[in-house]
């Protein structure tokens, strides 16, 4: 089986902007805005799981990151680890940004802790450069 080739300036095009995303989540955890924190560590995360995807061609359509790192840890083993973080990251789609995700009149700023924000940003870290070390062929 002759492997999916690469297309490098996609790959780059995503990891961009995940590395965009990261710098704006360490911006909002300094700010002490942490719900925001936590949903810019999964979109990090997601970005930079799509480079790959969408690198190699495949559509990376949604935004479920145990999804998007079944499609990337085919090519990129070194992700195989970090399975736990895109399930932990995934719970920051919706409810960091909305106050309906939540029951009674408590809204998503009061909800998250500088601990969740930089449990969250580690997450992310950690896809980011496995991504990147991924990618290396591409960066």
């Amino acid at each position: 089986m002759t492997p999916t080739p690469m297309d490098c300036e996609e790959a780059r095009r995503w990891l961009r902007f995940a590395s965009q995303t990261l710098a704006s989540l360490r911006a909002d955890l300094e700010q002490g805005f942490y719900n925001w924190a936590c949903f810019k560590a999964q979109q990090a995360a997601e970005l930079a799981l799509k480079a790959i995807v969408r690198a190699l061609g495949l559509p990376g359509h949604g935004h479920s990151l145990p999804s998007l790192w079944r499609e990337a840890v085919e090519h990129c083993g070194d992700l195989g680890e970090l399975h736990g973080c895109t399930v932990t990251l995934n719970q920051y789609y919706i409810p960091p940004r909305y106050p309906y995700a939540w029951p009674g009149d408590v809204s998503p700023e009061e909800l998250y802790t500088r601990e969740d924000a930089e449990r969250a940003r580690e997450c992310a870290q950690r896809i980011y450069r496995a991504v990147e070390g991924c990618l290396g062929e591409c960066l």
